[in-house]
């Protein structure tokens, strides 16, 4: 437990780093350059919750074609890991480019990934610096928006599959 714990404060020690502000005079061209990169990577994170339903709806097909144990129970679980993992992390690589441009271009430190199937720990870092530098981030709400309703239609499909598992 102790070790689970020292672990964790280790891997997310980049997360809690001292704030450094972007220059004055970069932050322009920061603003700009992070918009773009927001502007680029949405229609592929759209694209990547779109395609993780429409494999949890092929799943969802199969299980209620052969039923709760059908394929040894690999589309249920697989179905559970969209909904408990894919579909959170479907702008992961968006932000990892984000905290790497901001990092190595305008902080001048070496980017190191952070080792995380969640968005949290990077916008936890590129907040401030999106807030002082005034970067448009609704793009970015908008993604979270939209695979939490994508989501409920992943979670309706694993409480049907649920419903087909036999009691005893």
């Amino acid at each position: 437990m102790f070790l689970l714990f020292l672990l964790l404060i280790v891997i997310s020690c980049p997360v809690f780093a001292e704030y450094k502000p972007i220059p004055k005079e970069l932050s322009k061209q920061y603003k700009k350059e992070m918009e773009s990169i927001i502007n680029k990577g949405y229609p592929k994170a759209i694209r990547n919750v779109d395609n993780f339903v429409k494999r949890a709806t092929k799943y969802h097909k199969r299980i209620l074609e052969k039923g709760y144990y059908s394929n040894d129970q690999m589309d249920i679980i697989n179905l559970g890991l969209l909904y408990e993992n894919c579909l959170p992390a479907a702008e992961l690589d968006l932000y990892a480019n984000l905290m790497k441009v901001t990092q190595e271009k305008y902080l001048g430190i070496e980017y190191k990934p952070i080792g995380t199937d969640w968005v949290g720990p990077y916008e936890a870092f590129l907040k401030p610096y999106f807030d002082d530098n005034n970067v448009n981030t609704q793009k970015l709400d908008n993604i979270v928006k939209y695979e939490l309703q994508q989501g409920k239609i992943v979670k309706n499909y694993l409480d049907e599959a649920e419903k087909l598992r036999p009691n005893n």
